[in-house]
């Protein structure tokens, strides 16, 4: 029977080229889009797509060559400072401008229901005005008709006087009656002239606030309303642009600092992975961690006063000095009689001895002491002595065995000066003395312990930093720190002999 044979399948960008539902289902697909979409077939990916995942990639790129921090986490820092920053004026100003907007809308509003009354007084106006006239009218026309009447009643009385008295009729009243009701309508015609330009003026005014005034303080005030909306728009604009510069000045400040950080770890040969451990030091997952290094330090410790050596004088003897010592315990063990003491209170006795019994050993030392008249407690007595010697307290011995962490940093860290380092933009560096103290300066070392550095690692102390470390409360025989000769001192410019040193 013969061999089936596979045939090979077609590679995925001659598959997409020939089937555009094939490419639909990769675009739709975030799985199959963000694993196989990739390099040459990013360009099956339509316009936002590659936006997002151009975006996506700036926003994961670290903010500075080797740092952990990103431009996404970069990004959140600089809106939660700004917010914390520019958030009240924020609020203050939108509170503002949404009383402004609600006073120009309701300003239109009043001033239109004002102009309503105004005209509905305009309209009163001509209407009683209009009542008036016709009321005058109506009383001349009166006053013709009554004058008429009463010409005939005073004739006929007038007759009839004279009829009585046996004379020739009265003489005719009607002149004097005509003359008389021409006198009363004039004075009529005049005061009803006089009321009609009177109510023509009120008729006027209303009219000129209704149409003229009420549209004119209309205008103003919404003017006045618009312009106060405007200003407050503008301080929000104004304080977008500040925070906006303000945003990108906490970037670029933030990217600065990371960098530097960067470069002073590579330069210096920093343990990166040692500075997140204690970075993190304080989360529950590191307590784990934290025994497993007390326990270590521990077990440190105890080995270095077995051999009688304090726990930074073993370290300086290397992972070789430390084996040549332990090597030449072991075979002094061989031979009982080479470890026996020659001197002191335990003089006799051989180091193992006083290993396996150290509370006779202890009553040995304090018999001695009495025997000798040496006091009991000696630290009590050195630090009266330190203080009678050089007028200061004696530190404690936490706070020395801070100062040779600290030394003994710095010492390794001046070991660098002269190494050629790559910095995080790929250009070579030569690490200089400026840059080793600017780091440690950066990192809390103080000065004094950065000079004492520096000595060691050009062979011992000077008098004049031992003088100093004596005047900051230290012993340099317990911090076990050796004296360089005189004749060994450095001349001319010193990184150190500058303004700040001490």
């Amino acid at each position: 029977m013969a061999k089936k044979t596979t045939k090979k399948p077609k590679p995925l960008a001659a598959r997409l080229a020939a089937s555009p539902a094939l490419v639909k289902k990769y675009q739709s697909d975030p799985g199959l889009r963000s694993k196989y979409l990739k390099g040459d077939l990013e360009k099956y990916l339509n316009p936002a797509q590659k936006k997002a995942r151009a975006l996506n990639v700036r926003l994961s790129a670290p903010i500075a060559a080797g740092s952990s921090t990103t431009e996404r986490d970069l990004a959140h820092e600089a809106q939660a400072a700004t917010t914390v920053k520019y958030g009240p004026q924020d609020r203050k100003i939108a509170e503002q401008l949404g009383i402004s907007q609600q006073t120009e809308k309701d300003t239109g509003s009043f001033y239109d229901q004002y102009r309503q009354a105004l005209q509905q007084h305009a309209d009163n106006v001509a209407l009683y005005q209009a009542g008036a006239q016709q009321a005058l009218t109506n009383t001349a026309q009166s006053i013709t008709g009554l004058g008429n009447q009463e010409a005939v009643q005073l004739q006929s009385q007038a007759n009839q006087a004279a009829a009585q008295q046996g004379i020739a009729p009265a003489g005719d009243l009607s002149a004097l009656a005509n003359a008389a009701q021409a006198t009363r309508q004039g004075v009529m015609a005049s005061f009803q002239n006089q009321q009609a330009l009177q109510g023509a003026a009120a008729n006027t005014y209303a009219d000129a606030q209704a149409n003229t005034v009420a549209p004119g303080q209309r205008l103003s005030a919404l003017a006045q309303a618009r312009g106060k909306t405007r200003d407050i728009q503008q301080k929000q604009a104004d304080l977008a642009t500040e925070k906006g510069a303000y945003d990108v000045q906490y970037r670029a400040d933030r990217r600065t600092s990371e960098l530097k950080n960067q470069i002073a770890l590579g330069a210096l040969g920093l343990n990166t992975a040692k500075a997140k451990a204690d970075i993190a030091a304080s989360t529950p997952g590191a307590q784990a961690a934290a025994a497993g290094a007390k326990a270590a330090a521990s077990s440190e410790a105890s080995t270095a006063s077995k051999y009688g050596y304090s726990v930074h004088q073993w370290r300086l003897l290397g992972p070789k000095g430390r084996a040549r010592i332990i090597g030449k315990s072991d075979k002094t063990k061989t031979d009982p009689g080479t470890d026996v003491i020659t001197s002191g209170p335990l003089a006799g006795k051989t180091k193992t001895w006083v290993a396996a019994h150290p509370g006779e050993a202890g009553k040995l030392v304090d018999a001695y002491n009495t025997k000798t008249g040496k006091p009991a407690n000696q630290k009590t007595e050195d630090a009266k002595a330190f203080r009678q010697k050089y007028g200061v307290d004696l530190q404690t011995t936490t706070q020395h065995n801070a100062a040779k962490d600290a030394v003994q940093n710095a010492q390794t860290a001046f070991g660098q000066v002269g190494k050629t380092v790559k910095q995080a933009d790929g250009k070579p560096h030569k690490v200089t003395t400026d840059d080793v103290v600017s780091h440690l300066r950066d990192t809390g070392v103080s000065n004094l312990w950065i000079r004492a550095g520096l000595e060691m690692a050009r062979g011992g102390l000077t008098p004049g930093t031992a003088a100093r470390i004596h005047k900051a409360g230290y012993s340099v025989a317990q911090l076990g720190y050796k004296m360089r000769p005189a004749a060994a001192r450095p001349t001319g410019n010193n990184t150190l002999n500058r303004p700040g040193m001490s």
